[in-house]
C-alpha cells in the first residue's frame, strides 16, 4: 500500500468535503481559495498633481530645445525675458488653458530649473530661512527662527536631485560622483554647500545649504540677544588687537561664523 493509500485510509474524508481531523478534534485550517482570493489591481488613476508634473515636464523639454545655446544663462534679466516668451508662445501652440496662478507657478517653477536651483530657488530666496536640507528627493526641511521645518517643496526624483548637485559644483571645477561621493563648495552669495551621494548616502543624494544673513549680525544684536556681554565683547577685541591665538568652537549653527566676523572686524 502507497504512503497516500494509508493516509487517506487511516484518515477518511468527513461528509461535506471537511479536511481530515488531526486527531484532537479541532480541525486543520482550510487552504484558502487562491482563485476566489485573487484580486486585480484598478488601474491607478493620475491625481492633479501628477497631470501637472508630466505637462509641466512636457513644456519644460519643449521649451529647452527652443531656447539658444548660445545664450549666456549669467544674463538672468534677459534670459527671464526670452524664457517667459517661448513659455506663452508654447501654451498657445498646444492650447494649454491654465488659471493665471497655475500660469504664474508653471512659469517661476521652469525659470527656477534653467536659471536657479529648482525647488530651492524660493528657499534661497527667502530670508527668514538660516539653512536648507535635502534629505532625498521627498524630505526637504528648512531651518527658520531656530526651529527646522518641513519645507512645501519636492524633487521628482534622485536624478532631479543630482541635476541640482551638479549645478553648484560644475561653476567651481568640482565634481561628484561614486568615486568622489563628497563634496563641500559655496554658492554666489557666499552660503556653504555640502553634498553626499550614494554609496555614502542611503537615503539617495543628501545636500545642505548654510545661508548667511544679507546684513551681518552686529555686536549690538548679539549683546540685545543675550549671546554675550559688553565685558567678554570687550576682552575678546582685545585679544584680537594684541593678536592673540583665539579657538572659536561649538555645533551646527551655534553662531561660530557669526562671531568670527565680529572678531574680523576689530582687526586693526
Amino acid at each position: 500500500m502507497s504512503i497516500l493509500k494509508r493516509i487517506q485510509g487511516n484518515n477518511p474524508p468527513q461528509q461535506g468535503g471537511q479536511p481530515p481531523s488531526n486527531g484532537s478534534g479541532i480541525n486543520p485550517p482550510t487552504a484558502p481559495n487562491m482563485q476566489a482570493t485573487r484580486r486585480i489591481p484598478a488601474p491607478g488613476i493620475p491625481s492633479a498633481q501628477d497631470t501637472y508634473q508630466d505637462l509641466k515636464s512636457r513644456v519644460q523639454s519643449k521649451l529647452l530645445a527652443g531656447l539658444d545655446p548660445t545664450a549666456d544663462p549669467s544674463r538672468v534679466p534677459e534670459m527671464r525675458r526670452t524664457i517667459q516668451e517661448l513659455f506663452e508662445q508654447i501654451l498657445t501652440e498646444e492650447n494649454i488653458v491654465l488659471s493665471r496662478p497655475e500660469r504664474a507657478r508653471m512659469f517661476e517653477q521652469i525659470a527656477a530649473e534653467i536659471l536657479g536651483l529648482g525647488p530651492l530657488q524660493s528657499l534661497l530666496e527667502d530670508d527668514t530661512i538660516t539653512e536648507i536640507m535635502v534629505n532625498g528627493p521627498k524630505n526637504v526641511y528648512v531651518e527658520r527662527g531656530g526651529r527646522i521645518y518641513r519645507a512645501p517643496v519636492t524633487f521628482e526624483n534622485n536624478e532631479h536631485v543630482m541635476r541640482i548637485i551638479e549645478r553648484i559644483v560644475a561653476p567651481l571645477g568640482r565634481r561628484i560622483d561614486e568615486s568622489q561621493p563628497y563634496v563641500d563648495a559655496r554658492l554666489m552669495d557666499g552660503s556653504r554647500v555640502n553634498a553626499v551621494i550614494p554609496p555614502i548616502s542611503l537615503v539617495g543624494p543628501v545636500l545642505t545649504i548654510r545661508k548667511f544673513a544679507r546684513k551681518p549680525i552686529t555686536v549690538e544684536q548679539l549683546i540685545q540677544f543675550g549671546s554675550i556681554t559688553p565685558e567678554a565683547i570687550e576682552f575678546l577685541k582685545a585679544c584680537v588687537i594684541a593678536r592673540l591665538n583665539i579657538v572659536v568652537s561649538g555645533g551646527t549653527g551655534s553662531g561660530k561664523t557669526t562671531l568670527l566676523n565680529i572678531l574680523s572686524g576689530f582687526i586693526p
